[in-house]
């Protein structure tokens, strides 16, 4: 399972580069060894299903079950994911921590990603967003009372 989330967002790589990529397997840089993908991708993940139960079983209502009600949660899920994402790489951008050392020098060099990387990032976390509440709306809706048939 420790892959899973890093192949779906290196499907998006052309989003981002293969430093921030690399950046995000954990392989880059000395400050960085774990697989912020996973991290990401749960966050993700949780962040679309809480999106999911609240439009069928919280608000549940019958104006809400088309697919202009659903896109407004959709869009809102992509918007806070959106956020997560770009938020969690920025942070460790602007600590300076997205470095490498430079084996015949051992000194630290910038990895080559700027702020133009992360918002691609987060871009492609916003695709995987979408498709997450589609998924997890696909899985749950049938016992919803007033909106079983949105987004059909």
């Amino acid at each position: 399972m420790e892959g899973f989330f890093g192949k779906i967002y290196c499907l998006f790589e052309s989003f981002f580069g293969s430093e921030l990529a690399d950046y995000l397997w954990g392989i880059a840089s000395p400050e960085q060894t774990d697989v912020m993908f996973n991290t990401i991708g749960w966050y993700t993940l949780i962040i679309s299903v809480i999106i999911a139960v609240l439009f069928y079983y919280v608000i549940n209502h019958p104006r809400l079950n088309s697919l202009l009600g659903w896109g407004c949660f959709a869009i809102a899920n992509a918007i806070i994911n959106f956020f997560v994402a770009f938020g969690i790489v920025l942070s460790d951008y602007n600590q300076g921590l997205m470095y490498a050392l430079n084996p015949s020098t051992q000194l630290q060099e910038a990895l080559d990603i700027d702020t133009g990387n992360i918002l691609g990032f987060a871009f492609a976390n916003v695709i995987i967003s979408i498709v997450s509440i589609f998924i997890v709306s696909v899985i749950i809706k049938w016992k919803s009372n007033n909106c079983p048939s949105a987004p059909f």
